[in-house]
């Protein structure tokens, strides 16, 4: 009999660091989506950029998500003709390998215009009024809906992806 309880007790710890080990991979599968889709809109400004010499100016607002009005743990397919400023995401042609849970936006401005407040709680920083033209990506998801954000930001500034939450 203390044998079996043994091995009963040797099952639960594997069975608790299995899950935590699982945890681990699935908050890192939802920060890999953000970055690779922050990754594909930066593509897609820099090919906008070559043709017109400007950035598209995308989302209405820094806070207006695309593909869903409010991101949560559902995912979305990236082509929704309904969803926030779908026209002007058409026209900037980034891609998605799939259906995404974090929701995007992206403001772009002239040289000289001061670029837009993130809602991070230790945004990065940048020049307050470039003499260039610039652009500013946000992503947003409540994965686990739990009212705990994870936020992802970038720009044409730098080319690191800031984050805050990871994994929420």
């Amino acid at each position: 009999m203390v044998e079996l309880m043994v091995v009963v007790v040797i099952v639960g710890v594997l069975a608790v660091v299995g899950i935590a080990v699982l945890r681990g991979y699935i908050h890192n599968s939802k920060a890999a989506e953000a970055t690779a889709m922050i990754q594909s809109i930066r593509a897609a400004e820099e090919r906008w950029k070559s043709e017109t010499t400007t950035y598209l100016d995308v989302s209405s607002s820094i806070t207006s998500w695309y593909p869903m009005a409010v991101p949560g743990s559902t995912k979305y397919h990236w082509v929704q003709s309904t969803g926030n400023d779908f026209a002007r995401w058409q026209l900037l042609n980034a891609t998605a390998p799939g259906p995404v849970q974090c929701g995007y936006a992206v403001v772009a401005g002239p040289p000289g215009e001061q670029p837009p407040a993130l809602s991070l709680n230790d945004p990065p920083t940048w020049p307050a009024a470039p003499a260039y033209p610039w652009y500013v990506i946000q992503a947003m998801a409540d994965v686990d809906e739990d009212g705990v954000a994870a936020r992802y930001a970038a720009s044409s500034f730098t080319g690191e992806v800031a984050s805050e939450n990871e994994g929420e």
